[in-house]
């Protein structure tokens, strides 16, 4: 053996030293990659299995909240009608059960309430506690169960919908009994125009529907909110009325040519405010949590042109001379002036929480002095053989007028799928108004802060007797000094209409008291006051026993003359929108609302 022959085995036994531990390290490598993978494979099926159960569940909450939203728009469709919230939640059930293919193990929760975020700011919009009911919230609940991770997990979906129900009306109206001549003089007076139109001309007015989102469009605005924020002149309204009754439905056979032929008669300068504030008087008071939903509202073309004609006139004096023209009964100086020009209402039911009214319509209020004048009228005394014993040299009987701030409330609303069984329950409300005969009655004109009083007795006239003036006739009291007064307070009435448009009942009257009713007399009734109030002095020694004759010989004389004053004032008052005694509420239509999802 050679001496090199050790330090090769030597060499060798190193080097397979060597190779052991490399192939030991590289063992334990695989090892440490192959725990490496089976982790991360773990890790994957671990995630893999999450991913199914969260997937899971997000598909059960999108389609339990898909089931929600249906469910609430259902029973939202039905909330504001006669069966309130147990037809919505019954509605709102069915849905979900049956509509949705809902599992047996969820639960529906219906909860009916108002959405109102102008009541809530800041807060969650919806109350159990609002009124009236406008919503509804529904609330879906189940067990979905982790495949792999775990128990199951209660799951649930909330929606809320809301529908509204939008009804329009005025109180007080044109149509109610409709006059070409009155509504000509009117007009006339109001706009300063000279216009002739026919009692059917007027009537085709007062049967046409305008939809406010047509009149919105026909104004060049994009929304209700930009409309009542529109102030625009008088003729441009009724230009744009013509348009936008094009479009209706309801219609008078001339209603778009008598349109025009007013617009051209209007001259320049009358400014109208479509929107009522507190500080404006403005066309129309729409009472909506969102004024959008009003885009269906109908108004009417006689009302709004009445109404905006009052509005742009302002409050400078009407001459009424030529409308209550009697012709050689009597001279009649006479004059009106609208305090506060009447409101259409547009809106939905119910209160607000400090409990005024959510939609109210208004009445104007008006001022009207009125002096009645006859001249050379001979009295005489026929059942003493005396025929031309009496002569009244002149006979003045100054009369005012006070009336206004009636109003109409819309109290519920009930759709159903036919207009005609759909329902609306209005509170029709007379104004506060007054009538006397004094000799400052005039003074009332000018006053608009405290209430309606004449104070002084009216000197109606002088009377010679036997070619002397001696006595003078007086109605009212001079001791204590006062006039002939009458008021009459508010009274309120309650009046149901259907939602079918232009029909039947969408005139409705109430008469609470003998003085005002649209068909009995106003001014007649003064007369009954005045048998009682009239007094004759002589050489200032009061006579009224002895000359009782001749005092109840003026007073059949009045008689015919304030009943045909009567029949021009009674309607040409309720042609400015005043009745006195009396609320006449119009009916412009319901328009049902859609449910719309609102959380």
């Amino acid at each position: 053996m050679s001496a090199s022959e050790p330090s090769l085995r030597f060499v060798r036994r190193v080097r397979f030293a060597h190779r052991r531990r490399a192939g030991h390290a590289s063992m334990r490598r695989q090892r440490g990659v192959t725990m490496l993978v089976a982790a991360l494979c773990l890790g994957l099926v671990v995630v893999a299995a999450g991913a199914i159960d969260i997937g899971n569940l997000y598909f059960a909450r999108r389609e339990m909240q898909r089931t929600a939203d249906m469910a609430a728009t259902a029973g939202a469709q039905t909330v504001s009608n006669g069966g309130a919230c147990a037809s919505a939640t019954a509605s709102a059930q069915n849905n979900a059960v049956k509509g949705n293919d809902l599992s047996t193990s969820a639960t529906v929760t219906v909860v009916c309430g108002r959405w109102d975020p102008s009541a809530n700011a800041g807060q969650s919009y919806f109350s159990t506690s609002g009124s009236p009911m406008n919503a509804v919230q529904v609330t879906v609940s189940e067990k979905v169960p982790y495949f792999f991770l775990g128990p199951a997990r209660n799951v649930q979906a909330v929606s809320t919908a809301e529908a509204t129900n939008v009804r329009s009306f005025s109180i007080t109206s044109a149509v109610a009994t409709l006059s070409g001549g009155l509504l000509n003089g009117l007009l006339n007076s109001l706009l300063g125009t000279n216009l002739n139109l026919s009692v059917a001309s007027y009537q085709g007015l007062a049967t046409t529907q305008i939809k406010l989102g047509d009149l919105a469009a026909a104004i060049g605005v994009g929304s209700m909110t930009q409309l009542l924020n529109t102030n625009i002149s008088l003729p441009n309204l009724v230009s744009a009325m013509v348009t936008a009754a094009s479009k209706s439905t309801l219609v008078g056979a001339t209603a778009i040519t008598d349109l025009g032929t007013i617009q051209a008669a209007i001259p320049g300068g009358l400014q109208v405010a479509l929107g009522n504030t507190p500080g404006t008087n403005g066309l129309l008071a729409v009472a909506l949590d969102d004024p959008q939903a009003a885009v269906s509202a109908t108004v009417n073309a006689l009302d709004v042109l009445m109404a905006a004609a009052e509005i742009a006139h302002g409050n400078s004096a009407i001459k009424l001379n030529t409308a209550l023209n009697l012709g050689p009964l009597a001279n009649i100086s006479a004059k009106a002036k609208i305090i506060q020009p009447p409101v259409i209402a547009v809106g939905e039911a119910g209160t607000y929480a400090n409990g005024t009214p959510r939609a109210s319509a208004r009445s104007a209020e008006v001022q009207v002095y009125l002096n009645v004048n006859l001249l050379n009228l001979s009295l005489g005394l026929t059942f003493l053989g005396l025929p031309d014993l009496v002569s009244v040299s002149a006979l003045n009987l100054p009369i005012y007028i006070e009336a206004g701030d009636g109003a109409a409330t819309l109290t519920s609303t009930a759709c159903t799928t036919q207009q005609a069984t759909s329902q609306s329950t209005i509170v029709a409300t007379t104004g506060i108004a007054g009538i006397c005969i004094g000799g400052d009655a005039l003074n009332n004109f000018t006053n608009t802060t405290t209430a309606m009083q004449c104070n002084q007795p009216a000197t109606i006239t002088s009377v010679n007797a036997l070619g002397m003036s001696a006595v003078n006739v007086s109605v009212g009291s001079s001791s204590p000094a006062s006039g002939v007064n009458l008021t009459l307070q508010p009274a309120s009435t309650t009046l149901t209409f259907n939602g079918v448009p232009n029909s039947g009942t969408a005139y409705q009257s109430t008469n609470t008291n003998a003085v005002g009713s649209a068909a009995a007399g106003l001014l007649t009734q003064l007369a009954t006051q005045m048998a009682t109030s009239i007094h004759a002095t002589l050489l200032g020694v009061d006579v009224s026993g002895v000359a009782a004759p001749l005092l109840s010989a003026i007073v059949s004389v009045l008689n015919p003359i304030l009943t045909s004053l009567d029949a021009l004032l009674v309607p040409l008052l309720q042609l400015l929108g005043v009745q006195i005694g009396v609320s006449t509420v119009h009916d412009l239509g319901l328009a049902c609302g859609q449910a719309q999802l609102v959380y």
